[in-house]
């Protein structure tokens, strides 16, 4: 069969120079494995990280991918639930389902778990036309949902579900701000919080800021504007102007990391909510600690959901 592999990292971002279309060998389940025809990928933010070598070194040669949705074509003899025919979805996140955090639900804690199409391979990921994972990886794709709308929200959906149900626990009434509503985690981010009765603000690029708003964000603002920041607490002010509420965001949902934090910060109010999945354009966020300590503020970490 055909994958895309890479066999060295490129540090200095030439993908192109490194990815391949290469021959490899189908796969054959193990006892607790389905195999599956890929139909569908998604991209994640992972593949970079996996190409460039960081912050893991991930095994090589490699096979990216960590969302996909297809139709299997065999199963291991131990397999329960899942039969040949069946359309289903992949879910990356590998843990070892036997430690307190996994038996607790919380397999995003495992201290064992591995991302599949990130840490996982030699050549195991999504970006094959045949791959395999355990039963327990894989789910029943819904009768009225496409196997492009089942890999693209395998990850994404789960990780901003995750950070607004889970961590940041939201609430009807809260204005949620949802940084970078364009991308993945951001446009489900975006519906979550509707569907819980906030009022959104989504921040994106220029060219994504109406699809924020067909997504349900109530208002979309142009992060690469330097004072957007500015013009996110102004409309907050508009926002609690008939109540006579104080403005500002109740739960700030972050993915971009440095370059807009500390904006985020001074736009919490008092007892206010900061979750992070990620940091897209970097780790080394400047921090006004006057923004935590005197406003009481909740900085919670998050990671992919399950």
């Amino acid at each position: 069969m055909k994958a895309v592999v890479y066999r060295e990292y490129a540090p200095d971002d030439n993908y192109k120079r490194i990815l391949k279309v290469e021959d490899i060998s189908d796969p054959k389940p193990k006892p607790n494995e389905v195999v599956f025809k890929v139909k569908s990928t998604a991209l994640n933010y992972n593949d970079i990280w996996g190409m460039r070598g960081v912050p893991v070194a991930v095994p090589l040669p490699h096979v990216s991918g960590s969302d996909a949705a297809g139709d299997v074509i065999a199963v291991g003899e131990d397999v329960v639930d899942i039969k040949v025919g069946d359309r289903v979805v992949s879910h990356s996140n590998m843990s070892c389902r036997v430690c307190k955090a996994c038996t607790d639900g919380r397999e995003f804690d495992c201290t064992r778990r591995t991302i599949w199409g990130f840490q996982t391979g030699p050549t195991w990921g999504a970006y094959q036309e045949i791959t395999h994972l355990p039963e327990v990886n894989v789910s029943k794709i819904p009768e009225g949902v496409s196997y492009d709308e089942a890999a693209a929200a395998s990850m994404t959906l789960l990780t901003s579900w995750h950070m607004l149900v889970g961590r940041a626990k939201i609430k009807p009434g809260q204005t949620v701000l949802i940084m970078g509503g364009g991308s993945g985690v951001g446009s489900f981010g975006i519906q979550i919080a509707k569907l819980y009765g906030c009022t959104v603000i989504a921040t994106a690029s220029g060219d994504k800021l109406e699809k924020c708003k067909q997504l349900g964000a109530d208002y979309a603002v142009d992060h690469r504007n330097p004072d957007w920041s500015k013009e996110v607490f102004k409309i907050t002010k508009e926002i609690v102007k008939s109540s006579g509420g104080v403005p500002g965001i109740d739960v700030s949902f972050d993915h971009i990391g440095e370059t807009h934090w500390n904006q985020q910060l001074t736009l919490l109010k008092y007892g206010a909510t900061l979750v992070s999945c990620g940091a897209t354009t970097g780790y080394d966020a400047k921090t006004d600690l006057r923004h935590i300590f005197f406003k009481g503020t909740n900085i919670l970490g998050s990671t992919q959901g399950t």
